[in-house]
């Protein structure tokens, strides 16, 4: 069993269709984060939503540039967000704290040290590190991806035992996942550009990515020697198919177990 996670959600898992949070699927997701915690499993929870939190409590002022509504969006909605966590890791008896950062802060060399010496001072007690882009001051160059990279990023820094990237698709397929033929491609070699040719270019409605970027920071993370789990978020104890050594999406397999 994995000793230690890294665990990112996207913001079609955390969302409904109509781009308010999805309270009903994040409070399971909380449950089965809290029940690994319990099993003794270190985690960071990388967690995509702030934008669509704050769509749902404020309209952006019409004519505001693209970089500043994204800007406010995440402002607000960051606030609603951290304090559902709370309120849902609270249930548990734990507590989580907020952990905000931007690409600069992974290619200085002292604020990346005072980030993982945040995150294993974190780690050493009952907390839940949740990480998001600090999308309030983060533009341009300063931009991750979207939040697979930064999870691939935290990931890697922490070296831990396996990066899961929760989407509301199952995995990668040989062909659309929607079409009932398709099948689901189990493990994927880090490195084996081949899968590329099944990955469908459509991205989900309210995040940045899409599997291609998926796909790429899994085989930047699973070449480091990191296994990545990709999987579907709105699937019924996703998380706890982990404690039983099993897993129903698609495990791009780090370079040292291929």
């Amino acid at each position: 069993m994995y000793k230690s996670l890294v665990i990112k959600v996207g913001t079609n898992v955390l969302t409904r269709p109509d781009g308010r949070l999805d309270i009903t699927n994040i409070s399971q997701l909380v449950d089965q984060i809290a029940a690994l915690k319990a099993a003794g499993i270190n985690l960071v929870l990388v967690s995509s939503g702030a934008v669509g939190a704050g769509q749902e409590l404020l309209k952006v002022t019409k004519g505001t540039e693209e970089v500043a509504r994204r800007q406010v969006l995440s402002a607000v909605g960051q606030v609603r967000l951290m304090e559902l966590y709370r309120q849902l890791f609270a249930g548990h008896k734990l507590l989580c704290a907020q952990v905000l950062t931007t690409k600069g802060d992974f290619q200085d060399d002292l604020h990346a040290n005072n980030m993982l010496n945040c995150f294993r001072a974190l780690l050493l007690d009952e907390v839940v590190p949740v990480v998001n882009e600090n999308d309030v001051v983060a533009v341009t160059e300063l931009m991750f991806t979207d939040n697979d990279e930064l999870a691939g990023l935290v990931a890697t820094m922490l070296g831990v035992d396996a990066l899961v990237i929760l989407s509301s698709v199952d995995g990668l397929f040989d062909g659309p996942p929607e079409n009932e033929s398709s099948q689901l491609i189990p493990f994927v070699r880090a490195g084996d550009d081949q899968v590329l040719k099944y990955v469908q270019a459509k991205k989900t409605s309210f995040g940045r990515g899409g599997m291609t970027t998926k796909l790429r920071i899994a085989h930047q993370t699973a070449a480091a020697g990191i296994p990545v789990l990709l999987g579907n978020g709105r699937k019924a104890n996703i998380l706890h198919e982990l404690q039983q050594g099993q897993w129903s999406g698609t495990i791009v397999q780090a370079d040292q177990a291929v």
